[in-house]
């Protein structure tokens, strides 16, 4: 569970992150005087227009595709800004509460927003609190001399002021302004609320380790109190537990990096147990768990198209505790390094391979696998002691509510085959109960609260408990 949870549906949530400039054209909005697309197979960042560089994805496109969304396995969406802003991305607005014509409407909008809830999906959109574009009105006037417009930013003796990363662009809000956190967050008609009051189940909070952590605790007390039910979720890129007695989820890129680490060899199994012991032992789950964002290199690029590693990884994101996340074009192994390259139109009209259905197969298997097991969701999670074997990790995931739930997950990080013998300490892995791979016929059995597991070099099983082993027998008893 999550400490500070107030939103209940985000532990069940599986993302699927779209960036709307790349996902889709539908062909159906106007380009408005003074821009110009390029070709939607274009290179990203090749233009030399960079921040300018549109694609022309917009809202009509995203709920055409809807149904592929669903497809994936995903529940919920994560869209990038859709506010007015002077580039693609959208993370530098001249109006928080004005929907970016290159998008479509607001018609648009309540259309997508009907057709997701219609099919049980849940939307959550991404909006930058810590910085506005040096475009916006307020800065302009704060520019020209506005005392009161200048007090919303923070400058310098000598004309310069705090803007995000350095860039100049980028002008940072002075969050300790009255106006501006009535404006933002506190205010009867704050920008969290517009949105949220447009139908979204959610909000994403960009760059929410900038805002501080006494802020975000401000925002989640002023947003809770109107919004109990929707979920409030920061990006921290960082190790972000703190942040979670605060909000709902963070979008961290700890489990990422550390994975990543582990498979790249820079780090051991044993070094990884503890990194996620630290994330996990205080009882804070709802981390993203994401191997590819907006933000970072694509999955298949950054593995090298290695597809062990790539379903070691994948396993991992679906059975450790936090929320997933599918960042688009993931699921038909879209390529792509850093930012830009990583934000690559997706390829509608492309023949798919076999290797790239695989990955979408596996995806959805997954997926599958997570929305029927309760352990997955919301269960404990438990190292497994492996010292005779420091290359083998384990762990498992079981529900105290349902005890028989109970996940097992091991992997052999190592270039050598793996026989060992684990102890799993569950009081209801009765003997001669069976663990069965979920993706095989195998399976292993329980004795005294031990099992025995054998392993290829590389291979990462997840084992589930299954009764029915014994004719006309539960281990199970339902008695009241």
């Amino acid at each position: 569970m999550n400490v500070a949870a107030g939103c209940k549906w985000i532990s069940d949530a599986i993302f699927y992150q779209i960036m709307p400039d790349r996902f889709c054209r539908s062909g159906k909005i106007a380009v408005p005087e003074g821009h110009e697309l390029v070709a939607w197979s274009a290179v990203p960042g090749k233009s030399g227009r960079g921040g300018r560089e549109f694609f022309g994805g917009d809202l009509p496109g995203i709920l055409s595709r809807l149904d592929h969304i669903a497809a994936t396995g995903a529940n919920a969406i994560l869209l990038t800004p859709l506010n007015a802003a002077p580039s693609y991305h959208r993370y530098e607005t001249t109006d928080h509460c004005m929907l970016d014509p290159m998008l479509g409407t607001w018609k648009d909008l309540e259309q997508l927003i009907r057709e997701v809830h219609r099919r049980g999906l849940r939307i959550v959109c991404d909006i930058a609190l810590n910085h506005v574009s040096n475009q916006h009105p307020w800065f302009m006037a704060a520019l020209a001399g506005d005392a009161e417009m200048r007090r919303r930013f923070t400058f310098k003796e000598d004309g310069s002021y705090l803007c995000w990363w350095g860039y100049p662009g980028l002008p940072e809000l002075n969050l300790s302004e009255p106006a501006v956190q009535e404006y933002l967050f506190a205010g009867k008609d704050n920008v969290l609320a517009f949105w949220i009051n447009k139908g979204f189940d959610g909000i994403r909070l960009d760059c929410a380790n900038d805002l501080s952590l006494p802020v975000c605790h401000r925002i989640a007390a002023e947003f809770r109190s109107r919004f109990p039910d929707a979920a409030l979720i920061g990006e921290v890129a960082n190790f972000s537990v703190p942040w979670l007695k605060a909000l709902d989820a963070t979008q961290s890129y700890f489990f990422t990096a550390s994975v990543k680490a582990c498979l790249a060899g820079s780090v051991n199994t044993r070094q990884l147990t503890r990194n996620l012991q630290a994330a996990y032992d205080d009882g804070f789950c709802n981390h993203f768990l994401m191997l590819a964002s907006h933000d970072s290199p694509r999955t298949n690029t950054d593995f090298k198209n290695d597809r062990r590693k790539i379903t070691v990884a994948r396993r991992l994101q679906f059975t450790l505790p936090g929320i997933p996340m599918i960042y688009y074009g993931e699921e038909i192994g879209l390529k792509g390094g850093s930012d830009p390259e990583n934000r690559a139109g997706m390829p509608w009209d492309k023949r798919l391979s076999a290797t790239s259905l695989h990955y979408g197969d596996e995806i959805k298997a997954l997926a599958r696998l997570r929305a029927a097991s309760p352990e997955l969701r919301s269960g404990i999670w438990r190292p497994v002691i492996t010292d005779l074997h420091p290359e083998l990790f384990a762990f498992f995931r079981a529900s105290e509510e349902e005890p028989e739930r109970f996940t097992l997950v091991t992997w052999n990080n190592s270039r050598s085959r793996c026989a060992a013998t684990l102890s799993l300490p569950w009081g209801w892995l009765f003997s001669e109960t069976r663990l069965h791979d979920v993706f095989s016929e195998h399976f292993i059995v329980a004795s005294a609260g031990l099992t025995h597991v054998e392993l290829e070099a590389g291979e990462c099983v997840i084992w589930q408990l299954r009764d029915g082993s014994k004719k006309n027998y539960s281990f199970f008893k339902k008695f009241k």
